[in-house]
């Protein structure tokens, strides 16, 4: 539109052409030359954005063969192609729109048209834009980047969260029995969990005097049909409770795919992912798997601090009405570490990173399951080594290191510093 608007008023009313500065910049030639000027630039945009999205596609194809495809929504949406493809796909418009109007104005010979100023500039722009792009994806495709950037994004979703759970109740979540008048809630269709409007269930709930119990949890697949969860009515009637339960399945938001907007598990698996596909024989990076370990060490690390679990929210007089599952802490640690640990075992500087990472949380957790899924994971991660190095030398090592690190986290202490195989 912007391409298109442009074009109409620079050369059905070529805006400028009273003006001093405007009227020595523009290029003076006939109709016919600039129509066949525009086609041009048009055919080296149109060359030039071809070449640059075959450039992409490549950095794609290779991103998702050496990291994970779950990685190209973020090269999908990031900023290099937020600016590319808006400046080529304005710029052609525009050219495309002018050599159409320049058929209607009358040739009067050589005079200025400021249009075929502004043709350059954007071919400039289009110039600069396909640099800036290029660039940026060369940054990005760099291993620290990509996880990185993971981390940070599943942090704005793990804040985002907590900021929604402010409101909530700090009542225990009970379990959802069939008490009193209740029915199903079955899943509108097959797919995955994006979203539950947890506002919608409240103001629900208390418009009909029912408790809403919803047992799946987001990023959950589901096949349409499956119960959810119920609500449940003490003084209701059967149909009352009929027509609740039809409402609650529209607020469940199921896709096709998992989306990372409210869905913080996808941000820890991709991590997970990256690290995994590192260890692979065909790939063979422990760097990378290691970097990968560091970004989950952090973001787990910062969801200790915040709320997490079952979110259970209650009306104006603190009775609890909806009630939503929701992973602890220990599920993300165990997400975090079941796959990497098994795949690289054989690794020591990763399975020194893994002791490490479960140090870090153990140090900042006081919730005694938490501190159990801890002690869980260091036991799992040194089982897992010792099964797949028997007979290393590096066993001793591995596993002083992991008794320090569990009586460090037993006594909070400060971790014991790594060993020199760790950096």
């Amino acid at each position: 539109m912007v391409g298109a608007g442009l074009a109409i008023l620079f050369v059905a009313e070529p805006f400028g052409t009273h003006h001093g500065v405007l009227r020595g910049l523009a290029w003076h030639t006939s109709v016919r030359e600039s129509r066949t000027i525009l086609s041009s630039v048009l055919g080296i945009v149109l060359t030039t954005l071809s070449i640059a999205l075959s450039l992409s596609v490549l950095v794609l194809q290779n991103t998702a063969g050496q990291y994970s495809p779950r990685l190209l929504r973020l090269f999908m949406g990031d900023l290099g192609s937020r600016i590319l493809v808006p400046v080529f796909v304005a710029t052609s418009v525009y050219c495309l729109v002018g050599v159409y109007a320049f058929g209607f104005v009358e040739d009067t010979g050589v005079a200025p048209r400021p249009a075929l100023t502004l043709a350059m500039l954007l071919l400039v722009c289009c110039g600069a834009a396909l640099v800036f792009q290029m660039t940026y994806t060369l940054k990005m495709v760099r291993a620290e980047q990509i996880v990185r950037r993971v981390r940070a994004s599943s942090l704005e979703v793990a804040h985002e969260l907590d900021r929604l759970r402010r409101g909530d109740s700090t009542a225990p979540a009970p379990e959802a029995g069939p008490s009193g008048t209740w029915r199903s809630i079955s899943a509108p269709a097959s797919g995955f969990v994006l979203d539950i409007e947890a506002g919608a269930l409240l103001a629900l709930a208390v418009a009909h005097g029912v408790s809403i119990h919803v047992s799946a949890a987001i990023g959950e697949p589901v096949v349409q049909g499956d119960s959810l969860g119920r609500v449940v009515s003490e003084g209701a009637s059967p149909e009352e409770v009929e027509r609740v339960a039809r409402t609650v399945e529209t607020t469940l938001l199921i896709g096709p795919w998992r989306e990372p907007g409210r869905d913080l598990a996808l941000g820890v698996q991709q991590l997970v992912d990256v690290a995994t596909k590192a260890l692979s024989p065909g790939i063979n990076d422990p760097a990378t798997a290691v970097e990968s370990v560091d970004q989950l060490t952090i973001l787990l690390c910062e969801l200790s601090r915040l709320r997490q679990g079952p979110r259970v929210l209650a009306d104006a007089r603190g009775r609890p009405r909806v009630f939503l599952r929701a992973l602890e802490l220990r599920d993300y640690l165990v997400l975090a570490t079941e796959q990497i640990s098994r795949y690289g075992a054989r690794e020591t500087v990763v399975v020194l990173r893994l002791f490490r990472l479960a140090g870090e949380l153990g140090l900042r957790v006081s919730e005694e399951p938490d501190r159990r899924a801890v002690r869980e994971v260091l036991h799992q991660v040194w089982a897992d080594t010792e099964e797949a190095q028997p007979g290393s030398s590096h066993l001793p090592l591995l596993r002083r290191y992991a008794e320090e690190v569990e009586r460090a986290v037993e006594r909070k202490e400060p971790l014991p510093p790594l060993p020199a195989p760790g950096f």
